[in-house]
C-alpha cells in the first residue's frame, strides 16, 4: 500500500509541474512570402515537385510568461524545413500537415513554457516564367466585334 501512495503522489506532482497539449491540422499549399512577392499572389504559376516529404520545426519559449524567445509560426517552420534541405531550392509545400504543441513547466506559476509548430509537406518549385497554359485563354465569339 505504501508503494501505491508513493507512485500516486509522484504522478500527481508530475501532472502539477508539467502540462501540455497538441493540435493537428492540414493545408493544401503554402509558399514562402518572398516567393509570393516575386510571382504575384494572384497570378497562375505552374509548379513541380522537387522531392519527398520534408519536415521543419519552429519553437517559441516563454520565460516567466513575459519574455518570449524565438518564433513558432508556420512560415518559420517551413523555412526550417527548407534550410534542412537546401539542395531542393523549394518555393513552397503541398499536401501540408501541421502540428502545434504547448508545454508548460510549473504551469501554475508560468515559469517556463514552450510552444512548437511542426510542418510536413512535399516541396515544390514554381516556374518563374509562366507558360501560355497558365494564362487565361482568349475566347472568340462569332458575331462579336473584334472576332
Amino acid at each position: 500500500m505504501n508503494r501505491f501512495v508513493w507512485h500516486s503522489t509522484r504522478a500527481i506532482l508530475f501532472a502539477l509541474f508539467l502540462g501540455g497539449c497538441s493540435s493537428v491540422g492540414s493545408l493544401g499549399m503554402i509558399s514562402d512570402s518572398k516567393t509570393e512577392a516575386d510571382l504575384g499572389p494572384r497570378d497562375l504559376h505552374a509548379y513541380h515537385r522537387v522531392g519527398e516529404e520534408i519536415v521543419g520545426t519552429a519553437c517559441r519559449h516563454f520565460i516567466l510568461g513575459i519574455l518570449p524567445i524565438g518564433d513558432s509560426d508556420l512560415e518559420s517552420a517551413m523555412k526550417d524545413a527548407f534550410k534542412k534541405n537546401p539542395t531542393l531550392k523549394a518555393d513552397g509545400l503541398i499536401h501540408v500537415t501541421t502540428q502545434s504543441t504547448l508545454y508548460g513547466f510549473f504551469p501554475l506559476y508560468n515559469v517556463y513554457t514552450v510552444t512548437c509548430t511542426t510542418i510536413r509537406g512535399v516541396p515544390v518549385r514554381f516556374e518563374r516564367n509562366p507558360s501560355p497554359t497558365n494564362s487565361i485563354p482568349s475566347v472568340n465569339i462569332p458575331g462579336k466585334a473584334g472576332s
